[in-house]
């Protein structure tokens, strides 16, 4: 291929996917962007050269086939339209993977994608925080908590796995900012790493909050022991637990929310009726078993998961679920309902394998972004909303595939040349 034609190519891909990491934040245009990547990477053909990459990457197989286990599990399901609306929502995890890993990018490259994602999401929590005055001084009414923070941009669930996941990725950089040479970048990084978990906080998202806890506790414990900074480590402790404590006796928004989890996870005699988050969550993971127990191979199909589930909830008077038209609210049994024990272990096998490249590579970022998608997928099911699915398979695509030596060696050759 010609040499400017392939830089061409690789500039509007890269610049698609800084406008895919800055919007996804902002729920807004990402499907525009990524139709204009799909179209840069048709128009520019050389997809011998493509498939033959993509056919050598066993991850790039292992993602695309548990999108094309969704495609069989149409075959067989009974609700056509909510089939194809599924493999609709689901397209990320085909077009992200077939881009990315026949077209990879850089480290520097990744890092810049980075910066724009972190960018979206203090654009995103500007407009929040600016909504909640606005309304707080119009109405004399409290927006800065929960869904009436941030739902009318994005569920605050998504968004603050979006947070956990920069914080993450500045903590690790933190030392290594892409614009280092410019001397406030290392207090922007800090500052960051400092106010994302307070918007967390605000979102008020149960597993957004023991999230960033455990991020926290983790980084922190990890210093203390290879720094041997004892003080240090165990004031940075002692500062987590005081912050806890202080939210859950003088938030109520925040601290009233958690109680009520804790109380549903300790009440063994749930009401089938129960619309409390957390509560109905363990109705709804007792009805998931039921279809699981009696759809084990290979599942429901791939537009029924849902119907089958108001089946059940309509079966059992559980009216809450029934009434809001709950999904399994876990994204292992989703699949499961949906493609049975074949999809299960395909999901589970696209998470495990690519842990344990991150893990012998030592690829920090993606082995945190991994296990921070694994506890995600515990307590919502986010392939089954745009703002889960897109962010997965973008982060998950871009963090997986690396580009090769040869490729690097060839751009800067056309560069120089």
């Amino acid at each position: 291929m010609n040499s400017s034609r392939f830089l061409i190519h690789q500039k509007v891909q890269l610049y698609s996917c800084f406008c895919i990491a800055f919007f996804l934040p902002i729920a807004r245009l990402v499907p525009v962007f990524i139709v204009v990547m799909l179209a840069n990477w048709l128009i520019e053909g050389d997809f011998i050269n493509k498939f033959r990459i993509i056919l050598n990457n066993k991850f790039a197989l292992i993602f695309l086939a548990f999108y094309l286990l969704h495609i069989i599990g149409l075959i067989y399901t009974q609700n056509i339209p909510a089939g194809l609306f599924d493999l609709q929502v689901k397209l990320s995890l085909l077009f992200f993977p077939l881009v990315l890993t026949s077209r990879p990018f850089s480290i520097n490259q990744k890092q810049n994608i980075f910066v724009a994602f972190i960018s979206g999401c203090i654009v995103s929590i500007v407009a929040m925080l600016l909504r909640a005055s606005y309304l707080y001084f119009t109405t004399h009414q409290n927006y800065f908590f929960y869904e009436s923070f941030s739902s009318w941009l994005i569920h605050p669930s998504y968004f603050s796995m979006y947070l956990n996941v920069a914080i993450v990725w500045l903590i690790i950089n933190v030392h290594r900012f892409p614009f280092a040479e410019n001397p406030y970048s290392l207090l922007l990084s800090w500052f960051l790493i400092l106010f994302f978990p307070l918007i967390i906080f605000l979102l008020s998202s149960k597993s957004g909050i023991l999230t960033i806890i455990l991020i926290y506790t983790g980084f922190l414990t990890f210093y203390l022991i290879t720094s041997k900074k004892y003080l240090v480590g165990f004031l940075g402790l002692l500062i987590i637990g005081a912050s806890v404590f202080a939210v859950m006796n003088f938030v109520p928004q925040i601290s009233g929310r958690i109680h009520r989890a804790i109380d549903a996870l300790n009440n063994s005699n749930v009401n089938e009726a129960e619309v409390e988050s957390s509560a109905v969550r363990l109705l709804v993971w007792s009805a998931a078993n039921e279809l699981v127990s009696d759809n084990l191979i290979v599942g429901v199909g791939t537009g029924d998961a849902k119907d089958e589930l108001m089946n059940v909830y309509k079966f059992r008077g559980m009216t809450g679920a029934y009434a809001h038209e709950l999904n399994a609210h876990n994204e292992f049994y989703q699949v499961f309902i949906s493609l049975g024990i074949i999809g299960f272990v395909l999901l589970l096998i696209s998470l495990y394998f690519p842990f344990i490249f991150a893990f012998r590579t030592g690829n920090a970022i993606y082995l945190l972004f991994l296990l921070l998608i694994c506890v995600n997928f515990l307590t919502e099911s986010m392939l089954e909303a745009q703002a889960g699915v897109m962010f997965y398979a973008f982060f998950n695509s871009l963090l997986c595939f690396h580009l090769s030596k040869q490729v690097q060696e060839f751009q800067q050759l056309s560069v120089n040349s």
